[in-house]
């Protein structure tokens, strides 16, 4: 009988202090690991917006890029002071499907942007006068300003026509164009959203542009 009994003090289980203990550590490590993976996924949510903000201002510095490459004419800005609006002709060449936007070497022979279907854009000032692509800032929301791009409406025949301004970037902090020469335009594009800041800058050189 004594034997059993000190049998049974061996298998005694953990005492209330030893238990409070054990509990107190895994707290602490459970709030250590707590710590490190909020800090992980707020890390990785801010790396997220950040590449979606800089995402968003580069393919709107590329569209204005393509359209500043590819004119005769630059409208505005008329000189090296920064103005917040970028004007130019379409295009020289009608060398894309308007319907389907896709690329066709030959043009897509519709009497919209190229009236005369010549395959060439804006060679004929009463005819085929020139359209003008335009990039604008607008401020009507204080809390978002958002950069706009009106087109020429390629689904009409009509001269002058456009389509409705449609937004390429939002949470543009700053929106400059200069005017450098003839044929050279300075582009500058910041976008901020909370804590992510992006500040682009380019200079685009246009193919030959009519004074």
């Amino acid at each position: 009988m004594k034997s059993n009994r000190t049998f049974l003090k061996g298998l005694a289980g953990f005492t209330l202090f030893e238990l409070l203990v054990s509990i107190t550590l895994l707290g602490i490590i459970m709030i250590g690991l707590q710590q490190v993976v909020g800090s992980a996924l707020s890390a990785y949510a801010g790396a997220k917006k950040k590449q979606e903000l800089l995402a968003a201002a580069g393919y709107a510095m590329e569209r204005m890029v393509m359209f500043a490459q590819a004119c005769d004419r630059i409208e505005n800005p008329v000189a090296a002071t920064a103005e917040e609006l970028l004007r130019v002709s379409e295009r020289v060449l009608d060398t894309y499907n308007n319907a389907t936007h896709a690329y066709n070497i030959d043009g897509d022979d519709r009497a919209d942007a190229d009236n005369d279907a010549n395959d060439l854009v804006n060679d004929d000032a009463v005819n085929d006068p020139a359209e003008y692509v335009t990039v604008d800032l607008d401020k009507t929301d204080a809390g978002n300003w958002k950069l706009t791009e009106t087109l020429p409406d390629y689904s009409t025949a009509a001269l002058d026509d456009v389509a409705a301004a449609r937004v390429i970037c939002e949470h543009v902090s700053a929106f400059e164009c200069k005017r450098l020469g003839p044929n050279l335009v300075e582009i500058r594009l910041a976008v901020r959203d909370g804590e992510n800041e992006m500040d682009l800058k380019t200079r685009v050189r246009a193919g030959a542009v009519v004074m």
